[in-house]
Formats: C-alpha cells, structure tokens, sequence
C-alpha cells in the first residue's frame, strides 16, 4: 500500500466523522456539513485502485479462486460489523422507542441494507458501505480484465445510465421516503461507477511511464512537486463549496468523482517515481500510516460512539457545548480503533483465515 494513500484514509474517515458529529444532540447540524459524501466516494474510489494494486495480476491465474477471493474479503469485513451490530442492538434497547423490525435488522445483517429502499436502515448506519462494497468485490475480477478503453467507454456508457434512471425517478414516495436520494447515494448499482473510476486510475498508474509522467515529475522542482501534491486538496475543498452552495439532488456523489480520481494518481504518481513531494512526505509519517491501517476500525464505531457519547452527555452534562463533547468523542473513537484492531479486528481475522485454509470451521478447531 501507497503510505501518502494509506494516511489519506484516515484524514477522510476524520471527514465523515465530522459529517456525523453533530453541534447539537438530536440536531442535524454537523461539525462539517457536506464532508461525509466527499469522504465516502473518496474511498470507494480508492477502494477500486487499491484492490487493482493488489489483485489485477493475480486474478489472471489459473489457479485464482472467485470463492477464495470473496472469502478473504468477507473474513476482512464482516466480523468487525456483527460486533458493531451487537453494540448497536445493546445500546439502542435502553432506549424506550426501541423496537426490532426484522426486514431492516436482517438486511443489516446480511450486509444487504443498501438495496433494500428503507425510510430507516436499523443497525450501525454506516455499515451501508460495506454492502455496496462487498457487491463491487463479487465483480471485480471480470472488472479489472477489461482493457483500459473498454473500460472507460463502459463507465460512461453506464455513469450516463444511473444519471438517466436516478433522474427519472421521483423525489420521494408517499410515505416521505427520499427515494432518489437513497438511489444516488446508496444503492450499489450506482455506486459502482466510483470503483471502476479506482480501477480507470490504476490503468494510468500503470502507464504513468509509458505516458512520460514520471519522468515529468522527476524534472520538478521539489516546490513544484509539493504544489501539485497541493492541487487535489485544493481542488476537494472548491467542490465541497460548490455542492454545500447549490442544493443538487445526486451532485453530492458525483461530484467528488475528479477530485478523488485526481488525488489518488498524484500520490501514487509521487510515489512511483521515487521522489516524492513534502506532502506526501508529510503523509508518509508512521504514526499517521497507522491511522490509516485502523481506518476501518475508526469508520466502523465512530458513529456508535457519536451516538453513546451524546446520550451520556445529555444526561450528566446537559447544557455543555460542543467542543468538550466533541475532543471526548474523538479521543474514544480514535483508541477505541486502536484496541478493536489489535484485539479484535486482526485476531479475528486471523483465525478465520487459518480456520479456511484448514478447511475447518472456527467451533471444529
């Protein structure tokens, strides 16, 4: 793994962290309004890379197995949601509204809530990533086997589709659903253009020589390196303005489809060629690389602890701002992700992975 790229999926799940947070209890207004989309495309899109980084070699093997594949992934994702669905159901029934509606816990479950069009998702909220991405990895090695054009052509042949459909279909139901919202944003079928745009990256990444960038950057300046490193960023926060500024149904997903693309071949681009700028220097620091190995564990409980922390606070301290709130939510999540990784996260995914390559089940060993 890249480390600028490895760090920047820290600084994006802080994004969305902060989309979560609200200044209020029970208030919609957030720490950061509109960073949550930007973070999650933003990884979708370096999910596509990273995975093209790591297996478009492989699944041109003969011996490459679909079914190993998809149990590796599912062994590096699903645990780690069960234990967050169980602190979730702990939690939410010590609340008096609390009810188990089966059709939306199951799909949680199942990892199967982002197809699911539900005027509530029961369960950790934002584990519908995980259902979209587990559908993007089922796909992936026929993806990642097409030729470079055929796949560029093939995303926007389908980007134009889910824009043409998501469009056609109404702003909401009866019951006040936000059906084209729910479209846009969570069903997989439509976030799907986001990996392949990771997958359209790795393309470049592996022709960055042929195309002559490396040697262009390597004739930079090491000022010039730092200010194109710079761009991306620069470029993530103008869009952020623009999407917050003009209310645009659907433009908070597509939107980030640039800048993300953009970033994640600069610091790759930085790194191929050996002489990396100060940014990504700057990245490269191992206590930040470690923030983003952790990265899932913070993503997976950020808003379980969000959701914990406020209730506790509104009980002891009822009229205290946010910002002893905020550095309090923060500090736990952020150590919790360093012990559910260590303790939990790892470990498990340990076993399971010896249990599998033994054949036997975790209760037969």
């Amino acid at each position: 793994m890249i480390s600028s790229l490895q760090a920047l999926r820290f600084i994006f799940a802080l994004f969305i962290f902060a989309q979560h947070f609200p200044l209020r209890d029970g208030e919609p207004e957030a720490l950061l309004d509109g960073t949550g989309p930007m973070g999650v495309s933003f990884f979708l899109v370096l999910s596509g890379f990273v995975m093209s980084l790591g297996y478009a070699d492989k699944v041109r093997l003969p011996n490459f197995s679909w079914g190993d594949f998809m149990k590796k992934r599912l062994i590096r994702l699903w645990p780690l949601h069960i234990l967050c669905l169980l602190i979730w159901i702990v939690a939410a029934s010590r609340q008096s509204t609390f009810s188990i509606q089966p059709l939306p816990l199951l799909g949680n479950f199942f990892l199967l809530q982002s197809w699911i069009p539900m005027v509530e998702a029961k369960g950790n909220a934002v584990a519908w990533c995980l259902s979209d991405l587990i559908f993007f990895y089922t796909l992936f090695p026929w993806l990642v086997r097409l030729r470079a054009k055929q796949l560029v052509l093939g995303v926007l042949a389908y980007f134009g589709l889910v824009l043409a459909v998501g469009s056609s279909l109404p702003l909401e139901t009866a019951r006040g659903f936000l059906l084209r919202d729910w479209f846009f944003y969570f069903f997989p079928l439509s976030r799907l253009v986001e990996f392949c745009l990771g997958i359209v990256v790795y393309h470049m990444y592996c022709r960055a020589e042929a195309w002559r960038h490396v040697s262009w950057w390597k004739r930079l300046s090491p000022s010039s390196r730092a200010a194109v490193e710079l761009m991306p960023m620069i470029f993530f926060g103008g869009v952020l303005l623009l999407v917050n500024s003009y209310e645009i149904v659907g433009s908070n997903v597509y939107a980030y489809y640039l800048p993300s693309c953009l970033m994640i071949y600069v610091f790759a681009l930085s790194h191929k060629s050996g002489n990396q700028g100060a940014v990504s220097d700057a990245l490269s620091r191992p206590w930040l690389i470690y923030l983003g190995e952790i990265s899932f564990s913070f993503y997976m409980i950020h808003y379980l602890v969000i959701l914990i922390v406020n209730r506790v606070f509104s009980w002891v301290y009822p009229d205290e701002g946010w910002a002893l709130r905020l550095v309090v939510t923060l500090g736990i999540t952020i150590v919790g992700s360093i012990l559910v990784n260590k303790y939990f996260e790892r470990p498990v995914a340990e076993l399971l992975s010896r249990c599998s390559a033994r054949g036997k089940s975790p209760i037969s060993s």
